[in-house]
């Protein structure tokens, strides 16, 4: 049986989520400025930063949403 969704818990998935991916890409970025990676890992390592960035800001469009539904 799927039960319902509360704002709350989607809050914090939303939460948890940016912490996870703000931690990679801390991770990725330092990879990325040092340069030690061969010319292949380096771009698959940028794309992923890329995709990270852009869901956090996914991400924040989403609380931004949840904000105005709660008002």
């Amino acid at each position: 049986m799927i039960g319902s969704l509360s704002l709350s818990t989607i809050r914090r998935d939303i939460d948890a989520e940016q912490r996870c991916n703000g931690l990679e890409l801390l991770g990725l970025r330092s990879l990325l400025q040092e340069g030690r990676c061969n010319p292949p890992l380096h771009q698959r390592l940028e794309h992923r930063r890329l995709d990270l960035e852009s869901r956090q800001r996914e991400l924040e469009r989403i609380r931004d949403l949840l904000r105005c539904t709660n008002q």
